[in-house]
C-alpha cells in the first residue's frame, strides 16, 4: 500500500545559476585556416584509426601514441573515429577485444578498416584541399575514393566472436546499414551515410564555416500523447500514425524521451517560440492575469530570428490562446512580428472558424470557413502548407512553416472519413488506470472520483481517429486522393534540405490515476512525441534516449540558421544530438505549472521523479506537499517513496531551486512575478 504524503517543510538554498547549463558546449571558431593545421588533423586522425585497428587485431594493448588535434579542428578526430569503429572506437586504458580470431573473421577486419580508412582519408585530403583552395569538384572526387570502396570491401555478413566482439561496427548514426550479427552490410548505404556525415563535419571546421540554412518544416499537434504514433494504441498491431512513422520516424531520429517543460497549450508553445521555461517568459496559463497571448513577449521569438536571418515564415493554424483578444473590434487583425505569411486562428474550431489571412492588398483579413466536409480544419491547413512550400521554393528563399494542427485536441470531432475507425479498439487500462489508492497523491487528487470509463474510452477513440488526418496531411493517401506534405517536398525537390521536426505541445491522460487531460506532472502529460528528419545530420533512421525538451527547439533551429541566439535562454541546441557528436548532455529537467489550486515543479531524471506543491503558493517560507517515485521500480507513479528515501528527497529538492531559483516566491501566478538573471 502506498505510504501517505507528507507535508516537508525545506529550506531554501539562494543559488546563481540560471536554466540548464550543458558542459561540453562549443565555442564558434574562425575554422582551420593553415596548412600545418590540416597536416596536424591528419596525423591525428591516421594515428587514432590505426590505433582502433591493431586493438582488433592484437591480444594485448596497443601501443599508441596519441597526436592531438589543433583547436580549430574541435571534436572532429574523436567524433570520427567512433563514427568508423563504434564500440570497437579504443581509448587509452581499455582493456583490448579478447579472443579476436583475425582469421575466422578476415574479411570482417578487412570492412572495419576500410570504414577507417575511408573517414581518415576524406577528412585529411577535404580539409587540406579547402584550405588550400582547390576546386571543390575535383576536391570532392579525390576525398571520397576510399568511402567508395566500402560497399566492395564491406560485402560481409555481420559477425560476433567468442569474446563478444561484433565485427564490423560503426556509430549509432550508420548501424541501420550494418545491422546486428548474422545481418548482410549494405555497403551502399553505408558509404553514404558516412560520407554525409564527414562532408558536413569537416566543413565545420574549415575556413569561414558556414551554417547549414536548411528549409524548416515544424508540425505541432495539440493534446497528443507520446505513445500514439506507434502501435500502443494501434489497430491489429498496425502504428496508429503510418504514414507519419514511414515518411518521418523510419528516415530520420526518434527521441523516445522528449518532453514538455510546461503541459498545457499557452505555456508550452511560448517556450517553444522563446527556448525559455515559462517561469522565464511568464506565460503560466492559457488566460486571465499572467496567461495567454497578451502576456508573451513577442518581439524576440524564432519567428524574428528567421524572419531576420533571411528566411520566408508562416504560421498556419493554432498560435497562442487568447489571440484574437489582442485587437478590439474595427482594428484590423493583429499579426505578431516576424511573420511573411500569417494565417492565424482567431477561434479554433474543426469547422466553422476564422482565420487571419493575408487580403492580397499588403494587410490581412479575416476569412471565416463553414461546416461543409471540405472545410474540416486539419485537411485545409495542409493545403495552404503546400501553397506556402511551393510560394517559398519559387521565392529561393530558405522558409521557416509552424504548421499548428489543433488535433486531436477536443471537441472531438474526426474528419468525417475517418469516423468509426478505431471503434473497435480495446479499452486502455494500464496499472494506474483509475488507480484505486490514492493516499501517497497530494491532498488536491486524493479524493478524486473514478472517472467514467465509456465516456474516455470514447475520446480515447475520437482522438486516435482524429490524428488519422494529420497523418495524411503529412504522409498523403491514395484512398482520398492527398498528396502530402512530405510528397510534395519531394517533388519540389527540397526534402532533403528541409529538417522536419514533429512535436505536441502537451500530452493528455486517459484515466492514470483518476485524470483526464493535461496540466499534471505525471508521465503522460508532460512526455512529447518527437520525430525529426534531417538527412545531413541524420542519414539513416535510429532511436535517441537523451533528454529533449521543447524549449530545445528554438536554438537547434537557429543554430541551424547560423543565428546567435538572444541571452537568457534556457533550451540547448541539438544539432549535436542530431548528428551524433555531442558528449555530455542533460541528466535531468524542470517541469512547471500552475494550476489554480495546485501548482507544481517537478524535477525528471532518468530514474527518479521529484515534485513539489507549495501549501501557500508564493510564500517564502511555505512548506510543500511531495511525491518522489523511482521510475525503474515504478514507471506507472504509483506509489511515492519520499518517506523511505529523505536523502534523495533532499538532493532533487535543492537541485528544484537550482534550476528555479525563484521558487517557490513565484509558485503564484497571481502573485509577484520576479524577474530572472540573464
Amino acid at each position: 500500500m502506498p505510504l501517505l504524503h507528507r507535508c516537508i517543510r525545506l529550506s531554501i538554498v539562494p543559488v546563481t545559476l540560471v536554466g540548464v547549463l550543458i558542459a561540453g558546449a562549443r565555442t564558434v571558431q574562425a575554422g582551420c585556416t593553415e596548412t600545418s593545421e590540416a597536416s596536424l588533423v591528419q596525423k591525428s586522425i591516421r594515428t587514432e584509426m590505426s590505433c582502433n585497428d591493431r586493438s582488433l587485431r592484437l591480444q594485448t594493448p596497443p601501443n599508441c601514441q596519441e597526436i592531438d588535434a589543433p583547436a580549430c579542428a574541435e571534436t572532429l578526430v574523436a567524433d570520427a573515429a567512433a563514427l568508423g569503429y563504434g564500440t570497437n572506437d579504443w581509448e587509452p586504458g581499455d582493456a583490448p577485444p579478447v579472443n579476436v580470431d583475425p582469421a575466422a573473421l578476415r574479411t570482417q577486419l578487412a570492412c572495419q578498416k576500410q570504414i577507417g580508412a575511408g573517414i581518415q582519408s576524406y577528412l585529411g585530403v577535404k580539409l587540406r584541399g579547402l584550405i588550400t583552395g582547390r576546386p571543390l569538384e575535383q576536391l570532392e572526387v579525390s576525398a571520397r575514393r576510399q568511402l567508395d570502396r566500402i560497399p566492395l570491401r564491406c560485402a560481409v555478413t555481420v559477425a560476433a566472436d567468442a569474446g563478444g566482439v561484433i565485427l564490423p561496427a560503426v556509430g549509432p548514426q550508420c548501424a541501420a546499414a550494418v545491422g546486428p550479427p548474422g545481418s548482410t552490410v549494405d555497403g551502399e548505404a553505408l558509404r553514404d551515410c558516412l560520407h554525409t556525415l564527414v562532408q558536413v563535419w569537416v566543413d565545420r571546421v574549415a575556413p569561414n564555416p558556414q551554417p547549414l540554412r536548411p528549409n524548416i518544416l515544424f508540425i505541432l499537434t495539440d493534446d497528443q500523447r507520446w505513445d500514439t504514433t506507434g502501435a500502443t494504441h494501434g489497430l491489429g498491431g498496425a502504428p496508429v500514425m503510418p504514414r507519419l512513422r514511414a515518411e518521418i520516424a523510419n528516415q530520420g531520429i526518434e527521441f523516445t524521451t522528449a518532453f514538455m517543460t510546461t503541459p498545457l497549450c499557452c505555456p508550452s508553445r511560448s517556450s517553444i517560440l522563446s527556448g525559455q521555461y515559462a517561469h522565464r517568459h511568464g506565460v503560466y496559463k492559457n488566460s486571465g492575469n499572467n496567461g495567454g497571448a497578451d502576456d508573451f513577449a513577442d518581439g524576440s521569438t524564432l519567428a524574428t530570428w528567421l524572419q531576420g536571418a533571411g528566411y520566408r515564415t508562416s504560421l498556419i493554424g493554432k498560435y497562442l490562446n487568447g489571440y484574437a483578444g489582442l485587437w478590439g473590434n474595427n482594428q484590423p487583425p493583429y499579426v505578431p512580428p516576424g511573420w511573411t505569411e500569417w494565417r492565424g486562428m482567431e477561434n479554433v474550431a474543426f469547422y466553422d472558424y476564422t482565420m487571419v489571412e493575408p487580403d492580397g492588398l499588403g494587410g490581412y483579413t479575416e476569412n471565416t470557413y463553414g461546416s461543409a466536409e471540405e472545410d474540416y480544419l486539419t485537411d485545409v491547413m495542409r493545403e495552404k502548407a503546400k501553397t506556402f512550400i511551393s510560394a517559398s521554393v519559387a521565392s529561393g528563399e530558405p522558409f521557416f512553416l509552424y504548421l499548428s494542427f489543433k488535433a486531436p485536441h477536443l471537441p472531438q470531432i474526426p474528419a468525417p472519413r475517418h469516423e468509426g475507425m478505431f471503434e473497435g479498439i480495446a479499452p486502455w487500462r494500464p496499472p494506474s488506470y483509475n488507480e484505486a489508492d490514492l493516499s501517497d497523491k497530494p491532498a488536491w487528487l486524493q479524493g478524486r472520483p473514478l472517472e467514467d470509463s465509456a465516456d474516455l474510452d470514447q475520446v480515447r477513440i475520437d482522438q486516435l481517429e482524429m490524428l488519422q488526418a494529420v497523418d495524411e496531411a503529412i504522409g498523403g493517401s491514395t484512398t482520398y486522393g492527398i498528396t502530402g506534405i512530405m510528397e510534395h517536398l519531394r517533388t519540389l525537390g527540397v526534402a532533403d534540405d528541409t529538417i522536419v521536426i514533429y512535436f505536441a505541445d502537451n500530452g493528455w491522460l486517459w484515466g492514470e490515476h483518476r485524470l483526464r487531460a493535461k496540466n499534471q506532472p505525471y508521465e503522460e502529460a508532460i512526455r512529447a512525441p518527437m520525430l525529426v528528419r534531417y538527412p545531413k545530420l541524420a542519414p539513416l533512421p535510429r532511436t535517441e534516449s537523451r533528454f529533449a525538451l521543447n524549449i530545445d527547439i528554438a536554438p537547434t533551429l537557429a543554430e541551424l540558421a547560423g543565428i546567435a541566439v538572444p541571452t537568457a535562454r534556457d533550451g540547448v541546441s541539438l544539432v549535436r544530438v542530431l548528428d551524433g557528436t555531442q558528449g555530455t548532455w542533460r541528466s535531468d529537467f524542470l517541469a512547471e505549472a500552475w494550476p489554480g489550486s495546485h501548482p507544481w515543479a517537478t524535477v525528471r531524471e532518468a530514474r527518479w521523479k521529484y515534485t513539489e506543491i507549495p501549501l501557500d503558493p508564493g510564500a517564502p517560507d511555505t512548506t510543500f506537499e511531495v511525491e518522489l517515485y523511482d521510475l525503474l521500480a515504478d514507471p506507472s507513479e504509483q506509489a511515492s517513496v519520499a518517506a523511505e528515501n529523505p536523502a534523495q528527497t533532499a538532493a532533487m529538492a535543492a537541485r528544484l531551486r537550482a534550476l528555479r531559483p525563484n521558487w517557490p516566491i513565484d509558485s503564484d501566478p497571481m502573485g509577484p512575478d520576479p524577474d530572472e538573471q540573464e
